[in-house]
């Protein structure tokens, strides 16, 4: 299997400590879910395939948690495009990874259980859905299995933590942005792609997230872990212990923003029960059903 390193390293940056100061160390941990948990998480892709399949879509933007953000009021790390048509299998995620052995960004196809899988040891697990309406939906759709623009697209040197306004490097979450901006901007161009992706962005009053890091090591840690950067950041910025970064929180925001009447889903699952919640509000803290949730079990 291969080892893929996702925006979820940005949280080494964001903890600290000494277990982070070498890329690798990151790179060869693996999640120990028991043989319980993995059924737990198959049965969850299972529920989240049927919501979509039930939607009617051909495709959605979907995000996922990952390490442990809390601390930040940060739940999700990852996103990517989930796509009915997907050559790899039905409703797979075509999103941007770090190969850790390849050591370099590649763009990948993966099944919704190895999407799911690939998060903390720690329960509760949430995933959160965005179905657009038709035309955007089907704009969305072709521009994501349009290799060419895919590739085009994808930055060759990846960060963490990458700033969202610079080309200089590149994160999982900034990839998904410069996408949707090739699939609703009209942008015509056959050079700085990414370049164009952003200033397009920027006029449209897209709002990275904007993370207080707090300590100053942070900081100065983008100088020295391989995969954390300070360098393409602001100056202003980093004196003030801020990182503006794509997150799914930002993608989300924007994209409600912008697409009129686009629905929401977010679904979680811990103590073997999965939760399917509708709407633009989250779901508490914990993995805890509203009274108008629909509750499944995860055996």
């Amino acid at each position: 299997m291969k080892k893929i390193l996702t925006a979820t390293l940005l949280a080494g940056a964001l903890i600290g400590g000494q277990a982070y100061a070498n890329s690798s160390v990151f790179c060869d941990r693996q999640a120990t879910l028991s043989a319980e948990q993995k059924n737990q998480i198959l049965n969850f892709s299972t529920a989240v395939k049927d919501v979509l399949k039930k939607s009617g879509r051909e495709a959605a933007i979907i995000s996922r948690s990952g390490t442990d953000l809390e601390r930040f009021h940060i739940r999700y790390s990852h996103a990517g495009i989930t796509l009915k048509k997907s050559e790899n299998t039905e409703w797979s995620v075509r999103q941007l990874y770090y190969g850790c052995e390849e050591e370099k960004p590649s763009i990948f196809d993966q099944g919704l259980a190895g999407f799911l899988m690939t998060h903390d040891d720690k329960l509760p697990s949430y995933v959160s859905m965005l179905f657009l309406p038709a035309p955007q939906e089907q704009q969305l759709e072709q521009t994501a299995l349009n290799k060419q623009t895919a590739l085009q697209l994808l930055g060759p040197s990846y960060s963490a933590n990458a700033y969202a306004f610079s080309t200089a490097f590149q994160n999982c979450n900034q990839w998904l942005m410069e996408l949707l901006a090739y699939a609703w901007g009209g942008i015509q161009t056959d050079s700085d792609f990414r370049s164009k992706a952003q200033q397009w962005l920027k006029a449209n009053q897209y709002e990275p997230s904007a993370i207080d890091v707090k300590h100053r090591y942070v900081i100065w840690a983008g100088y020295f872990v391989p995969l954390i950067h300070a360098s393409d950041h602001p100056p202003e910025n980093v004196d003030k212990n801020i990182f503006e970064v794509s997150m799914p929180a930002s993608i989300e925001q924007f994209v409600k923003q912008r697409v009129a009447n686009t629905e929401r889903v977010e679904m979680c699952l811990k103590d073997n029960r999965i939760v399917i919640h509708r709407g633009w509000d989250a779901i508490a803290d914990g993995c805890v059903a509203g009274p108008h949730d629909e509750v499944l079990s995860a055996s």
